[in-house]
């Protein structure tokens, strides 16, 4: 039997890959172009540039994309793989490594689908909890598997690039929250590492293709089950064989953000939008319940003081949102706005902890608000906000996002599959 690394490379080289329905491919070209408009408008901000001169395009494309907190992600394995594989596929591309459109669309589906899948396996919503940063513990694999994808390697090969990758996955990092956090670039040099890890699988230097199975299932610390890596991947037979029956996608299951914030409040920020359409007089109280998960995350009564203090925040994006909303859409909160109104209606957030939600997380990130206005209550809960996958964005939503590059992203909407990425695309990358 093969080890679950050579069965996830088999997934990855498996030439059925290339063979995208039209939905999927629609989705594909949709969240790369959304993830290049937040790469685009995260290489303006301070903590942008410092990452794309601190090292490699690659890895400052990376933290530009996710530093913006409006990327893709994917709630069950609590991952944002966008910010990774996207990056390191249009950093092949402009190398040569792919001789059409569709081919670079496919490497992607490979990259989205492994660092997915990784993520799930840790059970990425509970090990969050632990400081274990998933989507980091995933990059280097996730870019790995574009870059054996993308060079065509065999199944042995990109079994051990996906072993050299995770071998050195710790999922640590600084908070995000913390001033003149180096989180960002540790996202961008775990996908440069696993670019070189394929790479070095190329020239014929492999990692273990028993990593999972020879430790047991840990890495770090972490526990890596092969049971819900593979979980939906297919029939498994020999090496360099996965069969089509049962197949799932888990990149089905990815989701958008319509503006910056941390996903954990989206739920919330949009059932109070749901409930104030009237405007915010007469507001004495907001309630906010949601799993325990989510408001460790976002309940944050204190006004903030940084961008990312102000997009982690439910207390703040709220009022946000309800007096001030076209500011949802800022990506420079260098300092957050504020006002005496927002400041005073930020404050009669409550945040609490509802175990009734318990049971819809981390499948489900809901919220459920009660608004109090002159004596009355108002509530709703929240489950599939705008974004959800099963609420999903559309090619108007994304382009809004980044108004500035509405050209360059329709480009990926226009591309043809059996022809070479346009040249205007790659030309415009920072």
């Amino acid at each position: 039997m093969p080890s679950a690394l050579e069965s996830l490379a088999a997934l990855i080289q498996d030439p059925a890959l290339a063979n995208v329905p039209a939905a999927r491919m629609e989705r594909l070209r949709l969240h790369i172009a959304d993830t290049l408009g937040m790469m685009l408008e995260g290489a303006k901000l301070a903590e942008g540039k410092a990452a794309l001169a601190a090292g490699s395009r690659l890895a400052g494309w990376c933290a530009s994309a996710r530093l913006t907190e409006a990327d893709d992600i994917h709630l069950r394995s609590c991952t944002t793989p966008g910010s990774v594989v996207v990056p390191a596929a249009l950093h092949l591309a402009g190398a040569g490594a792919f001789q059409t459109f569709g081919d670079f669309v496919t490497a992607v589906l490979a990259g989205y689908e492994t660092l997915i899948r990784i993520g799930y396996a840790i059970d990425g919503p509970h090990v969050l909890a632990r400081n274990v940063w998933p989507t980091l513990f995933a990059a280097g694999a996730g870019a790995a598997a574009v870059a054996c994808r993308a060079w065509t390697l065999d199944v042995s090969q990109t079994a051990g690039a996906l072993s050299t990758a995770l071998a050195a996955s710790t999922g640590i990092a600084p908070p995000a929250v913390m001033e003149n956090s180096s989180r960002w670039v540790s996202l961008g040099c775990a996908a440069e590492r696993g670019v070189a890890a394929a790479k070095a699988a190329r020239e014929g230097a492999l990692g273990d293709p028993q990593l999972l199975e020879r430790y047991r299932g840990r890495i770090a610390g972490v526990r890596i089950s092969a049971r819900r890596l593979l979980q939906g991947a297919g029939q498994v037979g020999q090496v360099g064989q996965v069969g089509q029956v049962g197949r799932r996608f888990l990149f089905d299951e990815i989701g958008l953000k319509p503006y910056p914030i941390a996903r954990q409040a989206l739920a919330a920020v949009e059932a109070c939008r749901q409930l104030a359409d009237s405007g915010t007089k007469g507001i004495s109280a907001i309630t906010v319940s949601v799993p325990a998960a989510q408001s460790r995350i976002i309940d944050r009564p204190a006004l903030p003081s940084s961008r990312m203090q102000s997009i982690a925040s439910v207390q703040y994006q709220i009022a946000l949102a309800l007096l001030s909303p076209d500011r949802l859409m800022e990506f420079d909160r260098t300092l957050p706005f504020q006002t005496e109104a927002l400041r005073s209606l930020a404050a009669k957030v409550r945040v609490r902890r509802d175990a009734r939600l318990e049971g819809q997380y981390p499948e489900v990130w809901p919220a459920s608000v009660v608004v109090e206005r002159s004596g009355e209550r108002k509530s709703i809960v929240v489950g599939t906000p705008r974004g959800d996958a099963r609420n999903p964005m559309q090619w108007d939503d994304v382009l809004l996002k980044a108004t500035s590059h509405r050209a360059l992203l329709t480009a990926f909407r226009e591309a043809k599959s059996q022809e070479p990425i346009p040249h205007e695309i790659l030309d415009r990358l920072p």
